[in-house]
């Protein structure tokens, strides 16, 4: 079987691997440099999707000609993945917007079908939040802050809900929860970037 370990192409002993997954441990211990996650495997040139990823313990060895395996720094890997949640921040804000116009001029059904799916979607940046918590240590307790300081406002939106007070509803959005989730963004696109933690910083984002 062929080894190629981020672009170079190594000698191992296959033998006593059982599975895939513990290749691909094997292979790992042939790189001396530490703090590095696999990011991506090839198989005979077809390269495993995330959710098989997961699943590399379920895969034989038998017919394997040739196996690549990517690797990257941790950090690298940590802060791209903030680069992907301020993205995904700014694609929230803008369908806040869109659902408070649909608020305003009376389409509430629309608003509620897009308020259910802006709800969903911080659920995501919650998760990212999370995933970086074990290497962006700092970062990720800020981010957390400022995520805590929306829940009140959701909360009083789902009691606008139940009024059935769409004005207000659209209020909260616009003026409470879409500037912290923008702000949220923000810190994320910092962070990736190399931004150090300021105390306090998140407060400061927010009132301005």
């Amino acid at each position: 079987m062929d080894l190629i370990l981020n672009g170079v192409p190594r000698s191992i002993d296959a033998s006593e691997c059982a599975n895939l997954a513990e290749l691909v441990v094997a292979a790992e211990r042939l790189d001396a440099g530490g703090g590095h996650v696999v990011t991506g495997v090839e198989i005979d040139g077809e390269r495993l999707t995330p959710e098989e990823l997961g699943t590399l313990e379920d895969r034989s060895l038998d017919g394997i000609g040739k196996i690549e395996i990517e690797r990257r720094p941790t950090l690298e890997v940590a802060r791209s993945v903030l680069r992907q949640g301020a993205d995904y921040a700014d694609r929230i804000v803008a369908a806040i917007g869109e659902t408070v116009g649909h608020y305003r001029s009376g389409r509430s059904d629309l608003a509620n079908e897009l308020l259910a799916e802006v709800t969903d979607s911080m659920t995501v940046l919650t998760g990212i939040t999370y995933s970086v918590s074990a290497v962006l240590v700092e970062e990720s307790k800020a981010l957390a802050r400022l995520q805590g300081e929306i829940f009140p406002w959701l909360e009083e939106m789902i009691g606008a809900q139940t009024d059935e007070d769409p004005l207000r509803i659209g209020d909260l959005l616009e003026y409470e929860i879409a500037p912290r989730i923008l702000a949220w963004g923000e810190m994320m696109r910092n962070y990736d970037a190399g931004a150090p933690v300021t105390p306090g910083q998140d407060e400061e984002r927010v009132s301005n």
